[in-house]
Formats: C-alpha cells, structure tokens, sequence
C-alpha cells in the first residue's frame, strides 16, 4: 500500500493503490512466451531474443530459459545435465530440445547427432574444413549483441517517470540501480544462451561427423572395430576412448602388457590422431585401389587449440549466464521495491502503462521477423569427385544445414530416368539424343542436386521394356526410403503418339506390336486393348502416379520430352469428350511430319512417309522430331485444357498439337532448355513450376516449339522448395564445411 499518511480516494485510487500491491504478480504475463521465444532466436530470428528484455513482463521466463540452458549444457563427470534435467522434469524449448539424448541413458547419442545421422547416411565422408571466424557466423553474433542492447534501453522508459517525479530524492542505489541490473540481466542471459548453443550444436555436430567419417575409415581399411565402437552412443566420448586407445596400445606393446584385441597399425593411429582437437579440420584417404601403396600417413597433430579455445568460451558464456541469471533476480526484486516505494499511486499506474505498451511493442517486433535477422546455415554439404589428398577435387554443389538440422538436401528425392533411341521394331525410326538428354537429366539431379546416386533410376534404350518401366513406377509407391511429401521426377524422351481414341501413348523400346498399329486407325482394326498392350498409356501412368500420392507424395514432377506431351496433361474431367475429330494425318518415319505427304506402304505393312528428314521450320535445320504422327487437332486452346491431375504436375516440352524437335548432338529443344533455365537462374529459392516453364519458352525462342504445364500445381515451388536450402558460392560462409560423395 502507499504511506500510511496518504489513502488513496475514490475508484482510480483505489485501483492504483492496488497496482502497487500485485506489481510483483503482473510480469508472469508474457513468461511461457519469453522462455520459448529466446531459446529460438537461431531458428526465427535473433530479434526473438533481443526483445525480450524490453518489458519486465516475461523477465521470470528468461530467467527460467537460462537456467534450463545453463543446467543442460553442463555435461561431464559425474554431473550429466541433459539426463537430470529431463529426471527434474524440466523440458528444454528452441534449440535445446537438440541438446537432450535421444534415450534415457546419458551415454545415447543427443538428438543433435541422430538428426545429423540421417542427412549424412548416405554419404561418404571425405574431408572438413572449419571455420570458427566465418563471416555469417560472426556477423549475426555482431547484430545480436547490438541489437539487444539497443532494444532492452527502451526498458528504462517506465521508470523515468516514477523516479524523477516521485522519487527524486533518493539514491541511486535505491532506484535506478535495479532497472539497469534487470536490464543488464537480460541482455546477458538472451546473449549467452545463444551462444552456448551454437557452440554445443557446433561441438556435437562435429564429433558425429567426424565419428562417421572414422567408421567409414576403420571400415574400408578392414580394421576391427573397438569393444566401446557404437553408432548409438554419443560421439564425443566414443571418439575420446578412440584416441585413448591409439595412444594406450603402443604404450602397453612395449611393457609387455596383454594385446588388446584391436591394434591399429601405425599408419591408421595417424590418421585416426590427425588433428584431433575439436573442431579442427581432417581428412580421410580412401582405400588405394590397384594395389597402390597407400598415402603416408600425417604427423599426428598436439592437442589442438581449437578444443581448448572453445571450451574455454563455453565456460566462459555458462560463467556469464549464471551471473546474468542473478542480476535478473536481484534487478527484478529490486523494480518492485522501486514501484512500492512511490508515494503516488499514480506512478505506479503510469509504471504500468508505459511496460504494457512495451510489451505490446515487443510482441510487434516478434511478429515482424524480418529475414535480415535469420541465423546463416553452420554447415554446408559440398559434393566432390575425386580425393582431396589426390587433387582430384571438383566441387559441384552445396546445401546449407541449419541451425535445427532439418535443412537436409536432396536425400529424399528418388526420379525415373527413361531415354529410348533404339527400339527393337523396324516400325520406329531411331533417335540420336533421348539417351542424351536422359543421360544429362540425371547427372543434373546426381551433381548438382545432390540427389544419392542409387535413388535415380535410370532406363535407355534396351532396359526400358514397358514391364520395366512400369515397374519402377509402382516400386516408388513401396520404397521405405519415400518419405511423405518427397519430390519424385519422372522424365521420359522417347517417341509418343496420340491415337484416334483420344488417348496419348509413350512408346518403350520393344512393343508388342500388330500389323495395323502405326497407322493408328480404327479403320484397320487396331482396338483400345491392343494399344494399352502394345504401348503405355497416360492413363496407365495416372493411375500409378495417384497410387503413390495417396501413399507416399503428390510432389510428383512428370518430364515429357516426347511429341504431342501436351495431349497427356488432358484431364477428361475439365475436357469436353465430344470435341469432333478431325481427320487422320500420315506416319512419318524420321523427320518432321506434315499433312498431305504422300505416303506408301513397306513390304511389312508399315505405312511411311517418303518425304524423310523434312522440316515444318526452315529456320531450324538439322532438326528432326521425336514424332511417330501428328498430334490429334484439338478444340480447345492447350492452356485451357491443361488443368491435369491432383497426383502430379506435368511439364511438357510440346503442346498436343506439336512436335518435339531435336538436334544433333545438342540434344531435345525442351531438355537442352529446361537443364539451361536451371543452370542460369538466380531465382531458382523462389521460382514455381510456371516461371520455370516461362524461363523455358524463353530459351526456346525460334525453335518452333513451346512448353507448357498443368496449372493445379504451378504455383508450387521448385522440388518442393529444394532450391532455397542451395549454398551459391557469393552466398554462406559456414563454420563446418563437410565434402562428401556418395557411397
């Protein structure tokens, strides 16, 4: 209450009077919120942290985000802090919930490790290269500091009234003191926490890393793994019995101590040894291969002083935080001592206005996030060929880790690759570049993707049966390694058709073909059944593609590069079925087809065109078509009818009507343009299917031949937003680069 010489009057009195009383009770409003939001600042944003000193509402959850930080990153000897921090009860928020073990057990590996575990399971690691000064890393540890003593001076506002006009006469120790020390508090405690956990996400990360990378080593080169050796546990402690036992086995050999029964020899103790300290840089030599003598083994380096530097700082900031966390209590006290002692309620009553709009201001803050303030990827995956010991190098992509390690690369990615030039009937004239353009589709998605290597499925010429192709089809709808919401592409360059049936048809490599079938006329006795046999029908592919959507994913992507690709994204549900036909063009055998050809008939009953090699398009010599007829002339505009299917999206390198066209040695128009617009485009983090079909059409100006897509899912981003994790080489700089290729 205020001093016994004054009571307070009438309802506003009264009501001031009483702010007073519970002043110590409001801040608990905005304490969950707080405790969550500054413990995510590397995941959101570091204005996550930096506001929430602002206010004195919330102040008891940071002070309880920072002792849960400070307990859990305490973790040797006897003291396991993650285990007794989950025995008290207490469940970590943010970036803490990577800082806990997977299991009970304080020996199972954190949850840090086992995420990491899994982007790199397919990978073989090669070599790793830190950073500890990188630009990112430090910059956005710069604009923190800044930025929350910027922001937490603003928290000095509600107390300028009540002193100077209130309290004007006291002391400083008895008024101002306790604001800043809250204040300070704050700032040190949101500060702190985000750098201990960078360092302990760095840390572990690292050692699973290097514990993969030493598994693979001890593998190829046929070493027995150690008793203690488990993928389960927790590296850095497995990685310090490893080193142990390196220098232990030499030391017991020359006592006459019983051998241990895993001896590495010298040349594998080396390289195991090479710069073992923490967060320092190593590589691995692959296993020779010929018989070639394998690489001298490194000198191995001293204890490094990456290990006692980064320890040290870890002590350090936990030192810092467990001071800051007194000063929030001791400041927070000492504030309600400050609004208690006003001998106006109307000091309090301002006190609380001025920390409310605060608070609002700080929620509106939060609420903003813009990207400016997001935290850079720590780790980058580069894939190489070669060996670096073996200046082999090339690098040829990278992806960006983030700080909650669910930015994983292409790994779940799985495509069906199918190129057909030759086909095993005389009835289909040969191409020269589907196996070409099949061939370039997948090293784009293998190189520059980083899509695994045994995820790509890839078919040309003799492999693509119809049994094969669809095969590997329906195995996408089964495979474990199919995540939800996984990209699928499924890419075909082969020769296509459109019958009088109003169906569209993939030709594979050896149909089981009738007398009548390339004229493709009902006239001549060809039925539904003995196309659907002979050939494979879009229909056929639908019905596949929507099992998997159903089971698995509709982030399908179906790549025709094929004539009259157009007439296959036809839903007949937006498509009107009684559109007439019109009449039925000629068969061309190798070129360009075109209408009123004069035509004959082989001795096999094959029907042909004589004017071989022709060309619809001057301007484009030495072009010829992947087409076997001419499109079914269609009613309706093809972007009006492309509405497609909710299972998949179509890219098509022709309308219904059209021909694809190819050229010698340069490939397909569309696949030449397609792997163009993705190589050039800087856009790629924010570009959708349209704009990617837009950017093609551009590259194919004057071919004479336009691409096009299904509209349902146009707007989606590429692969399902895969470009925006790509590194460029303009863009991070992370503190652990991991160069890696695949198993």
């Amino acid at each position: 209450m205020n001093s016994n010489d004054e009571k307070p009057q009438g309802v506003v009195g009264v009501a001031t009077s009483g702010i007073q009383d519970v002043a110590a009770l409001l801040p608990l409003l905005g304490t969950g919120q707080c405790e969550r939001l500054v413990t995510s600042a590397l995941q959101g944003g570091l204005l996550y942290a930096a506001a929430t000193p602002m206010s004195i509402f919330g102040s008891l959850g940071i002070a309880k985000a920072g002792f849960v930080v400070l307990w859990g990153s305490t973790d040797f000897g006897w003291f396991h802090g993650p285990s007794l921090l989950r025995n008290a009860g207490f469940k970590p928020s943010g970036i803490g919930e990577l800082l806990v073990h997977v299991a009970k057990d304080y020996r199972n590996l954190y949850a840090a490790e086992d995420k990491l575990r899994r982007i790199l399971s397919k990978k073989r690691i090669q070599s790793v290269e830190i950073d500890l000064l990188s630009k990112d890393f430090i910059l956005w540890n710069i604009r923190l500091v800044c930025a929350t003593v910027f922001l937490s001076a603003f928290a000095l506002l509600p107390y300028a009234f009540l002193i100077t006009r209130f309290l004007p006469d006291q002391p400083f120790q008895e008024t101002w003191l306790y604001p800043i020390l809250r204040i300070v508090g704050c700032d040190i405690v949101a500060i702190s926490i985000q750098f201990i956990f960078q360092l302990r996400i760095l840390e572990e990360t690292y050692c699973r890393i290097r514990f993969m990378a030493t598994d693979a080593f001890l593998k190829d080169h046929g070493q027995a793994l150690p008793e203690f050796w488990d993928p389960n546990e927790c590296s850095k402690s497995t990685l310090k019995k490893l080193r142990s036992l390196c220098r232990s086995s030499q030391e017991s050999s020359s006592k006459g101590k019983p051998r241990n029964d895993t001896n590495f020899d010298d040349n594998t103790k080396r390289w195991i040894q090479r710069g073992r300290g923490t967060l320092s840089p190593f590589y691995f030599p692959l296993f020779p291969q010929n018989g070639e003598s394998p690489p001298p083994a490194p000198t191995p380096s001293k204890a490094g002083t990456h290990i006692v530097t980064t320890t040290l700082f870890l002590s350090a900031c936990q030192v810092a935080l467990l001071f800051g966390l007194v000063l929030v209590v001791v400041g927070y006290i000492g504030c309600f001592s400050v609004v208690q002692a006003s001998l106006r309620a109307e000091g309090a009553l301002v006190w609380l206005v001025c920390e409310a709009l605060l608070a609002i201001v700080r929620t509106l803050v939060w609420a903003a996030n813009p990207k400016w303030d997001d935290a850079k990827s720590p780790i980058a995956l580069e894939k190489v060929v070669g060996t670096p010991e073996a200046g082999a190098e090339a690098q040829k992509s990278s992806y960006g880790i983030g700080w909650m390690l669910n930015a994983v690369t292409a790994d779940d990615m799985h495509a069906v690759i199918v190129g057909i030039d030759e086909y095993k009937s005389r009835k289909f004239c040969k191409l020269t570049e589907c196996v070409r353009d099949a061939k370039q589709v997948a090293s784009y998605l293998e190189d520059t993707l980083l899509v695994p290597r045994d995820q790509i499925v890839t078919l040309h010429n003799s492999q693509a049966t119809k049994e094969r192709i669809i095969e590997e089809l329906e195995a996408l709808s089964r495979k474990a390694s199919v995540a939800q919401d996984a990209p699928i592409i499924i890419y075909f360059a082969s020769h296509s058709f459109v019958a009088d049936n109003n169906r569209a048809y993939l030709v594979p490599h050896a149909p089981k073909i009738h007398r009548q079938t390339p004229s493709y006329s009902r006239s001549r006795g060809e039925d539904d059944s003995a196309l659907a046999d002979a050939y494979i029908s879009y229909d056929s592919i639908v019905d596949i593609l929507r099992r998997i959507a159903e089971q698995k994913t509709d982030n399908i992507i179906l790549i025709l590069d094929s004539c009259h690709a157009g007439a296959m994204g036809i839903n007949n549900k937006f498509n009107n079925p009684s559109s007439p036909r019109p009449s039925q063009p000629q068969f061309s055998s190798r070129g360009i087809a075109v209408e009123e050809s004069p035509t004959k008939e082989t001795d096999d009953g094959v029907t042909v065109d004589e004017a071989k090699e022709s060309s619809s398009d001057e301007d484009v010599p030495e072009m010829h078509s992947r087409s076997i007829t001419r499109g079914v002339r269609l009613t309706k505009k093809t972007t009006e009818i492309l509405v497609g299917h909710s299972s998949h999206i179509l890219i098509a390198g022709t309308g219904a009507d059209d021909i694809a066209r190819e050229q010698k040695n340069l490939g397909g128009n569309f696949t030449r343009s397609l792997l163009e617009s993705l190589k050039k485009s800087k856009g790629l983090g924010e570009m959708t299917y349209k704009k990617l079909v837009d950017e093609i059409n551009a590259e194919m100006k004057g071919t004479g031949q336009e691409a096009i897509c299904t509209s349902i899912y146009q707007n989606r981003l590429l692969f399902n937003g895969l470009f925006s994790r790509r590194v460029h080489e303009d863009g991070l700089m992370p503190v652990i680069t991991v160069r890696y290729s695949d198993l």
